[in-house]
């Protein structure tokens, strides 16, 4: 598998977003370029605002080879499809991962996927992982660190307008979820957007914070995995509360 990085390209299509919203990157000193790693952290509401400036702050200022992974659906489209692979994106499929992990490459994973950047009224702020273990065990299988991180701001450049819940969650729409093909193309649901008021984001600045590296060598058994995957999740909710604190104590 190839995969495609442009670096040029990563850093001008970035430069909009780091220029818009001025982020700021802290925990530099988790982040070695020698050592591949799995970086996991939050997606923030629509994931076209974080991501570009996590690539370029990882491949062009510390030297990471990241790939990024990214849901099927970005590659049903031939323009955006070619977006995403010139920043290093693969489809999610296990075995691209395996590939990509396989030639050393870092990986930059959101286990909250789709459904988390499509967040509903009420869900600013949240992981939403369902029963994802995937990324634990591939990082178990080739012995890869875990670098957690947590990203603030993108959550909260958008007022919500309409909420996805009025669809999702009506008579009908639970009918239609009733048939198999239907529910296995919406995903139960989870590819029903909510909608900004306004569709300009709010100019407010980005913050990310990268914790220290965790190894799961010692994990051997499911509920070791599942208690390793609450604690990652605890490390990251700390992440967005120390943000936040950073972020109020600048305002003042």
């Amino acid at each position: 598998m190839q995969v495609e990085h442009d670096a040029r390209w990563i850093k001008r299509l970035s430069t909009l977003s780091r220029l818009y919203f001025t982020p700021t990157f802290l925990g530099a000193e988790h982040i070695y370029a020698l050592k591949p790693a799995m970086y996991v952290g939050n997606h923030t509401l629509y994931g076209v605002f974080d991501s570009p400036m996590l690539i370029d702050y990882l491949y062009n200022h510390h030297k990471v080879a990241v790939v990024s992974i990214a849901d099927h659906g970005h590659f049903y489209l031939p323009f955006w499809r070619t977006v995403f692979k010139k920043f290093g994106a693969v489809d999610g499929e296990k075995e691209y991962i395996r590939a990509a992990m396989r030639q050393g490459y870092s990986i930059l994973v959101f286990p909250g996927g789709g459904r988390e950047v499509l967040k509903r009224k009420g869900e600013a702020h949240q992981l939403i992982w369902k029963q994802r273990y995937g990324f634990l065990k591939l990082a178990q299988e080739f012995n890869y660190d875990l670098v957690p991180f947590a990203a603030l701001g993108g959550d909260e450049i958008f007022e919500l307008g309409f909420d996805a819940n009025l669809i999702v969650e009506s008579q009908w729409f639970q009918k239609l979820l009733k048939v198999p093909q239907l529910d296995k193309l919406l995903r139960h649901g989870d590819v029903i957007p909510s909608l900004p008021k306004h569709m300009i984001p709010k100019r407010l600045p980005f913050y990310f914070q990268f914790m220290p590296r965790q190894n799961l060598a010692h994990i051997e058994d499911m509920q070791q995995l599942q208690d390793f995957r609450d604690q990652i999740q605890q490390q990251i909710y700390a992440g967005l509360d120390d943000l936040k604190q950073q972020r109020d104590h600048k305002k003042t």
